[in-house]
């Protein structure tokens, strides 16, 4: 997709230049920028003219010549008492040379420019992986490593850890939530906590299945959750299905059945 696809033409109008530049031409990291005036943005959006096989833009804001004192390249006193036909002639020498200041500051608007679109770029990756940042420098966790889909959902918490740490209600929502089934819980002993998955219908094989694809989950939660000294451990149930025998279902033990 490229720039002029844009439908939304208050898009155009709102965003700046290094916003909408990243996003439809990302391949592209180095821009030639010509600085119009920011008396233009009246009528234009911060993004006048883009024209990516050239790598040029141009924009409506103020480049340094813009900013910099006038005085310190012309001096009007010298027009005050010229006479018209001198005047043309002093302003005609004026524009060319003004033209000529604008395309000198230009390599270093450009280079400003550039710098402004990196920055921009790196703010804009730390708030959409800030979470993974944080993980990484403060719990050396790698959650783009995590193979688990259970853990991956769960380790974003971690920034959160203090809250979560030791409340049992509370660690027994999360999985729910997470394994979008009821779980409960049983305190064993005061040391030993056992968490009770009610998954619903499994046969055989994917009983074991989820009870490995558990084991990572409840080894995460023993870790980083679980108070000092207190052992978690977890159960998968079916408490809903009948006994009944059948070769379609399947009767697991210590899953549907008990003795």
């Amino acid at each position: 997709m490229s720039l002029n696809d844009i439908e939304n033409e208050q898009e155009k109008q709102e965003l700046k230049a290094e916003v909408l530049l990243s996003t439809y031409y990302p391949d592209v990291k180095e821009w030639d920028a010509q600085y119009g005036s920011f008396f233009s943005r009246n009528y234009s959006g911060d993004l006048r003219e883009c024209h990516p096989d050239m790598r040029t833009i141009e924009l409506s804001r103020n480049g340094i010549y813009d900013l910099l004192p006038e005085k310190l390249f012309f001096d009007e006193m010298e027009l005050r008492f010229l006479s018209s036909r001198d005047l043309a002639f002093k302003l005609s020498e004026v524009y060319e040379e003004e033209k000529n200041i604008k395309a000198y500051f230009e390599p270093y608007d450009s280079y400003f420019f550039n710098l402004s679109m990196r920055l921009n770029n790196n703010v804009t990756h730390i708030l959409d992986n800030k979470t993974k940042i944080l993980l990484k420098t403060l719990f050396d966790y790698d959650i783009d490593a995590e193979k688990n889909p259970y853990v991956r959902m769960l380790a974003p918490l971690l920034t959160h850890v203090a809250d979560i740490r030791a409340d049992i209600d509370l660690i027994t929502k999360i999985l729910s939530e997470i394994l979008a089934c009821k779980v409960e819980y049983r305190i064993l002993s005061p040391d030993k906590v056992l968490f009770i998955v009610n998954k619903l219908n499994l046969d055989s094989k994917e009983y074991a299945a989820f009870m490995n694809e558990l084991k990572p989950l409840f080894d995460f939660v023993q870790f980083w959750f679980m108070p000092m000294e207190t052992e978690c451990d977890y159960r998968v149930k079916d408490f809903e299905q009948r006994f009944i025998l059948s070769e379609e279902r399947a009767l697991v033990l210590d899953y549907n059945t008990q003795i």
